[in-house]
């Protein structure tokens, strides 16, 4: 088996042979990257463009655990507001279920300094009173295959961002598809800001190659520093 799979979804079906890491799709409305670990699937775009001839692709997620509960989030923005001057980082694991890390860390105003856990299905950070937006240095850091949020406004009200990765490519994703519960104490969007209704679909099965070996192989723990 090749680390990097190429598949193309003709009308009756996908062709081509799965990737030992993550597999590239290309379907009617462009191409897609979709890559599988113990906690999350996830298939996210790499570039528009029409191919005739071919059927469609969509983007999907989906969690081994199901959402992640509305606590998780409490707990995070809590700890953040704690120290709104201050750059935090947490994390919600999975590993029989999930459970909320909180490494040791060396923080500042503009920069946070932690130790990477096992089995992280969610990574979030805080951006102090700066906008909630992914920077490129966010960019080059989140390379891995899991859910990220970022939290910032802190000095008034808080704004979250969230997004799939998967290994360099993302999606930006809503509450609720990651979150159970309500979202309080935060909105996800400034101004008029918004994301498409139908911009994620969730899908188990469909397009359905299941990589034998899972991609958190590529990670390891390490101090990291965004």
């Amino acid at each position: 088996m090749k680390n990097v799979g190429y598949l193309v979804n003709y009308p009756d079906g996908l062709v081509g042979e799965p990737g030992f890491f993550y597999n590239y799709i290309l379907g009617s409305n462009g191409l897609f990257i979709e890559a599988e670990s113990p906690s999350i699937t996830a298939r996210v775009p790499v570039a528009e463009c029409e191919v005739r001839g071919l059927e469609p692709v969509l983007s999907k997620v989906s969690l081994t655990y199901g959402s992640i509960p509305q606590h998780f989030f409490d707990l995070a923005l809590d700890t953040f507001l704690a120290d709104p001057l201050n750059e935090h980082y947490v994390a919600v694991t999975a590993s029989s279920g999930y459970h909320f890390y909180v490494p040791v860390q060396d923080r500042s105003a503009g920069s946070v300094t932690y130790e990477m856990g096992n089995s992280v299905v969610l990574d979030l950070h805080s951006h102090g009173q700066m906008r909630a937006s992914f920077s490129g240095q966010d960019n080059g850091d989140e390379q891995g295959l899991k859910l990220y949020a970022v939290i910032g406004n802190l000095n008034a009200t808080p704004v979250v961002k969230l997004r799939v990765g998967v290994y360099g490519y993302f999606k930006r994703l809503a509450w609720k598809d990651v979150f159970d519960g309500s979202l309080t104490g935060a909105v996800e969007y400034e101004g008029k800001e918004v994301i498409a209704e139908g911009d994620i679909h969730c899908m188990p099965g469909q397009y359905g190659h299941k990589l034998e070996h899972h991609s958190r192989g590529l990670w390891r723990n390490w101090w990291f520093r965004r």
